[in-house]
């Protein structure tokens, strides 16, 4: 029974190695988007401070896509870009940082509804690093992006393992010359497998 699940492991090496490839993919997606997520959870812990917004803008940018028909599509999506004066101990600080660790990459939807919380001299709490009190962000904990980075990782990790286990057992190999008879010859000699 040994040799015909090595035989069947052999016969979809292919599966195997797609799973493999799948996982090594996920990894530096997973690794990038758990140190994000780590680090933004670390501000969670760092001090608070008053902040008035001295700027607050909705850049909406979009781009132009033509379809297969040859109709033309419009995309758009949009960042938000804030500034914030602060002070901690006897001096005023500003910032811009929205949320940690986030890549470079908003959330669009995010992004508007920040806008309308965050109006021109509104007041609102920061979190400022105690090390280094010049930077602070407005919205504190894990970024949008960095958990779905993590999410993103995570399922191919899983995908990728799923795929060598089911190769592994042989399935994935039954359009394989011979696949039928084996299947049948398996299924007269009553294995337990089918």
């Amino acid at each position: 029974m040994a040799r015909g699940r090595r035989k069947n492991a052999a016969a979809n090496r292919g599966g195997m190695a797609f799973g493999r490839n799948l996982m090594v993919l996920a990894a530096p997606i997973l690794a990038i988007g758990i140190y994000g997520v780590a680090r933004g959870a670390m501000t969670l812990k760092w001090p608070r401070a008053h902040a008035t917004i001295t700027s607050a803008e909705l850049l909406r940018q979009t781009s132009t896509s033509r379809g297969m028909d040859g109709s033309s599509t419009q995309n758009g999506w949009n960042s938000f870009h804030v500034l914030y004066q602060y002070r901690v101990g006897d001096r005023d600080y500003v910032s811009g940082g929205v949320e940690p660790y986030d890549f470079g990459m908003q959330n669009s939807a995010g992004a508007a509804r920040m806008r309308e919380r965050h109006p021109i001299g509104s007041q609102a709490e920061v979190a400022y690093d105690p090390d280094d009190p010049g930077v602070a962000y407005l919205e504190p904990g894990p970024s949008s992006f960095a958990l779905m980075l993590s999410g993103i990782g995570a399922f191919m990790l899983l995908a990728g393992w799923w795929m060598r286990t089911k190769a592994a057992q042989g399935i994935g190999s039954m359009n394989e010359e011979g696949a039928t008879e084996r299947i049948a010859r398996a299924r007269r000699d009553g294995d337990p497998l089918l």
